[in-house]
């Protein structure tokens, strides 16, 4: 039901929907794993990803994840390569160690209600068995480090209670006092120098560097506020203490802000009143002096009502500090309501003000991301105040509101919710900055059905934006007006209650986001949570031309949609493409598709995400929303791959290049076999090994005889190998290979590493025909090409 939700609606889409995004997925945990985007860089480039799943691109000794802990990962796009930076292990419980009586946990540091949802919990082998768990999360990259020599040196900020370096932490237990302690501490790991002037658009290879050969460099060093406790099959999870937590880092990646209950009190270079009663504080580290600094300092009164603060967000240069907290910072606060604060040059001020009527300090939303521009001048915040700086009436549901620091005003950020059960998490962010790192739009999510004015409709009314109902995410221009205008970004169709937080990069055009249960034509089929990298390309022209497709192996014609789509297609013609198929589009009569040739060389599909690049020379084609790989673009074909994850269905086709859009339609059939030849076209002979002894060569090619000798140096009929397209995911019961008029049911398909390639294995019978026969394969009523078929020659 979400697959067709994600796509019933891609071949009309509502006149005021944004029709173009182009989405691949990232990640591919194992089913029960789940991966989550945590931010991305400036120019798009990287995104940090924290993950319980096995999800390198390429997994090595020292690189893997197969004990499911969750760790820190990167995409770099550039290289289309996911690496795993942190590699840690939980201690284990000693072999027949007995499981502890269950017993009342105490409570862990307080922790504010307002914080944003707890990261899930690492998956070990056995939670049972684990003695300490070991967990690396929330990590954050420095957007837009220092350019010096034309590269850029890269930070990322995380968490994590390793008790050594989390890039290779065995999971020995370190022995007393040391695992008596095991808090989470702020980690940063400094990447490699990389090169800057990488061209995105361009998708070429870029060659290749390893990531992982950075420094991890540990910033705080703190004793727990609570020893970590072992899981209990059944009853209790593992325990550890999250002490300091939700750090993020300034651009250059100087400056670290952080929440913690600990006190700093003493450590060099320590600016501040300290924290001995453990509080959750805000502070600052400066990583050019090694200095803290405490930002704020309160006192909890009543066991009911902990004072918290929480959530710090930096500026570009750190010098703006932005958080949450229900603490009376700046005598303004008596309620203990959860308060947005800020600080820069003019000092420490409060930002909201707004009632308290909710029996918790729950009025206001700040949650951990870049809810602060990079500027300094705006910050995204929900809250259930009409009005959150006039301390005055709250509604019954959250609104988003974008707060002008300049201004000192607030400005609602699409609508509000009226009835059960609200809106999600709406996570507003800021993109579209201009050279003085203003921002010029605010992204932010939703599953309502309104209107680009904001007018708010009924889910079901089409002339709405959303009206699927489902998790998407949505732009809007600032200043923010009441009126709108509000374009939608993503087509996801992703469920309401699955949780999407868009990390945009400066721009609109590159946005990072984890999804779960949704399948977005990247192959998610058990519903893991999983990241996606989009692309928005700007529009500059719609172009009237068309594109004629073709199957990619010997060019079968592929139908265009009709009226009647359960007519039978003509002779030698394909009624549609199928998942993962190597297909062709080629312009109409005097269309330039783009203006030189290039062509990619690494596709994988283990080795590379995505495992073709989804832009060559500034052009990306899309089926459905999803992103299709590329292998090659010319002024006159572009060589590409069906998204994998799609569904028999009818879908839009774009391709935009450079913002010229040409539009149409492909409808994708369950499958389509295509036979390769060696002219890559009709009437060439097919590709076609004999693979019955593995220890010769990797293609012995024709004439083929009815038997061959084994490894052993026995003679046994022949094993063929056909290499085709368009049979991804198709059993090999269903296929059948007919060589003359000899019909053969295969004993095997093999999906190969390179995108759109597949090989079907089938035994020659001693009945086969003999002679230059045609090759055809069949599944279904769909056949491979019919009208000047491929040949093979079987010896006599």
């Amino acid at each position: 039901m979400l697959v067709a939700g994600a796509f019933s609606s891609s071949a009309q889409a509502p006149a005021n929907f944004t029709p173009d995004p182009f989405v691949t997925q990232v990640t591919h945990a194992q089913s029960g794993r789940d991966s989550s985007a945590g931010d991305m860089s400036a120019n798009g480039r990287f995104v940090v990803i924290e993950s319980d799943g096995d999800i390198a691109t390429e997994k090595t000794a020292s690189r893997n994840n197969q004990d499911g802990n969750r760790e820190i990962f990167l995409l770099d796009y550039a290289q289309r390569r996911v690496f795993q930076l942190t590699n840690t292990r939980s201690v284990l419980k000693p072999a027949g160690s007995p499981s502890p009586s269950p017993s009342p946990s105490p409570s862990p540091s307080p922790s504010p209600s307002v914080s944003p949802t707890p990261s899930p919990s690492p998956t070990p082998v056995d939670e049972g068995n684990v003695a300490i768990q070991i967990n690396n999360i929330q990590p954050m990259i420095s957007l837009e480090p220092v350019l010096s020599g034309g590269q850029r040196t890269y930070t990322i900020v995380f968490s994590s209670n390793a008790p050594v370096s989390p890039g290779s932490f065995d999971g020995t237990d370190p022995g007393a006092p040391t695992n008596t302690d095991m808090n989470q501490e702020i980690w940063i790991y400094q990447l490699p120098a990389v090169v800057d002037t990488v061209d995105l658009s361009a998708g070429a290879q870029v060659g290749t560097q390893d990531l992982t050969a950075g420094t991890f460099t540990r910033i705080t060093n703190t004793p727990a506020s609570r020893a970590p406790s072992p899981g209990n099959p059944g009853l209790a999870s593992p325990f550890i203490a999250d002490d300091n937590r939700d750090a993020s880092i300034s651009d250059n990646g100087q400056i670290i802000a952080f929440d913690s209950t600990r006190n700093f009190a003493g450590t060099a270079g320590f600016v501040g009143a300290g924290n001995p009663d453990a509080n959750p504080e805000v502070f600052l580290f400066n990583r050019g002096t090694s200095a803290f600094a405490q930002v704020t300092n309160t006192t909890t009164t009543s066991a009911n009502n902990p004072i918290f603060s929480a959530n710090p967000c930096l500026s570009n240069d750190g010098s703006v500090l932005a958080f949450v907290s229900n603490a009376d910072l700046a005598a303004n606060n008596s309620d203990g309501n959860s308060e947005i604060y800020i600080r820069d040059g003019a000092g420490l001020r409060q930002v909201t003000k707004t009632k308290n009527d909710t029996g918790g300090p729950t009025t206001n939303l700040f949650l951990f991301g870049r809810r602060l521009s990079r500027d300094g001048k705006f910050i995204g915040l929900e809250s259930l105040a009409n009005d959150p700086g006039a301390d005055g009436t709250n509604a019954s549901f959250r609104a988003a509101f974008v707060y002008s620091v300049g201004g000192s005003s607030f400005a609602q950020l699409g609508p509000r919710p009226t009835e059960f059960p609200g809106d999600v998490a709406r996570f507003p962010a800021f993109t579209d900055y201009d050279s003085s790192l203003t921002p010029a739009s605010v992204v932010f999510t939703s599953f309502l059905n309104f209107k680009s004015d904001g007018t708010l409709l009924a889910f079901d009314d089409s002339t709405g934006l959303n009206p699927q109902g489902a998790l998407e995410v949505f732009l809007a221009p600032l200043p923010v007006a009441a009126a709108g205008p509000f374009t939608r970004l993503t087509r996801t169709g992703g469920p309401a209650g699955a949780g999407l937080r868009a990390l945009p990069s400066n721009s609109r055009r590159r946005i990072a986001f984890s999804l779960q249960g949704a399948e977005l034509g990247g192959g998610n089929s058990d519903g893991s949570k999983e990241v996606f990298y989009q692309l928005s390309p700007s529009i500059t022209t719609e172009s009237a031309g068309s594109n004629s497709l073709f199957t990619g192996a010997s060019l079968i014609p592929v139908a265009s949609p009709t009226a009647s789509p359960a007519a039978s297609p003509a002779a030698n013609v394909a009624p549609g493409l199928a998942p993962g198929e190597l297909a062709v589009a080629r312009p109409s009569p005097n269309l330039v598709i783009a203006p030189a040739a290039v062509a990619n060389s690494n596709a994988s599909e283990a080795g590379r995400s995505p495992a073709l690049p989804i832009e060559l020379n500034g052009l990306s084609v899309s089926i459905g929303g999803a992103a299709c790989g590329l292998y090659s673009v010319s002024p006159s074909t572009i060589s590409f791959v069906v998204p994998i994850g799609l569904v028999p269905n009818s879908y839009s086709l774009t391709i935009n290049n450079n913002g010229t859009v040409i539009r149409g339609q492909v409808v994708i059939v369950a499958a389509q076999p295509d036979i390769f030849t060696d002219s890559n076209g009709p009437g060439g002979r097919a590709v076609v090994c004999n693979v019955t002894n593995p220890t010769l060569a990797t293609c012995v090619i024709e004439p083929f005889d009815i038997t061959t000798l084994d490894a052993g140096g026995t003679l046994i009929p022949t094993v063929l190998e056909v290499h085709v397209t368009g049979v991804r995911g198709t059993a090999a019961s269903s296929i059948t290979v007919t060589i003359g008029t000899t019909v053969i049911t295969p004993s095997n398909v093999i999906v190969l590493d390179q995108p759109g390639f597949e090989e079907i294995i089938l035994t020659l019978p001693a009945a086969v025909d003999r002679g230059d026969l045609p090759i055809v394969v069949k599944v279904g009523t769909a056949t491979s090409r019919s009208d000047s078929p491929p040949k093979i020659k079987i010896n006599p």
